[in-house]
């Protein structure tokens, strides 16, 4: 059985059952005949949250050879990191916005074209499409009590596994200067 990507401690804790229960589960279900969507509907009648119906079926994906950790359900690799800024979501744009500047080099690529901003009530997103095809979105938004903002990058449309390893590398250490 191939790695499912998050430890056995973490899926008994969040659904208390392990990666043995969930193959058994889902094998029976014909799970490995169905898509991504159609896995996840079949665990409804399951007392897990929609998030972890989500983490089952990509360990499951991941088990029997259908998905590499990093990649995504269209098949395309994706890298995520956040952090926690000690600011609002605003402060925590500006912030962003001093440390990349004039920036154009990101993870090994370059941008192709000035990085857009959008707002709405809850989010700021900042985003660039770089020379290699792939996509970064850094957003933003308050954690509970308006003191602190998360902050999450999601670095789409990567190559590959190692792809998804350089990329990760390089924003937790542009976030990590923050």
């Amino acid at each position: 059985m191939a790695d499912p990507g998050m430890s056995e401690e973490a899926v008994v804790a969040g659904t208390g059952h392990d990666w043995a229960h969930w193959k058994r589960a889902l094998d029976a279900r014909g799970a490995s005949d169905l898509d991504h969507a159609a896995i996840v509907r079949s665990l409804a009648d399951e007392d897990l949250s929609p998030w972890w119906r989500q983490m089952v079926t990509v360990g499951y994906e991941r088990m029997i050879g259908r998905r590499e950790v990093g990649q995504t359900c269209a098949g395309s690799f994706a890298a995520n990191v956040s952090k926690t800024f000690p600011g609002d979501k605003d402060a925590a744009l500006a912030a962003w916005q001093a440390l990349v500047g004039d920036r154009i080099d990101f993870a090994g690529s370059v941008t192709g074209e000035e990085p857009r901003l959008t707002k709405s009530d809850k989010w700021r997103y900042w985003r660039v499409d770089l020379d290699n095809g792939s996509k970064v979105t850094v957003h933003f938004s308050d954690k509970p009590g308006g003191e602190k903002s998360a902050i999450g990058v999601n670095h789409e449309k990567l190559s590959d596994a190692d792809a998804v390893v350089a990329s990760k590398t390089f924003w937790k250490g542009l976030l990590g200067e923050l």
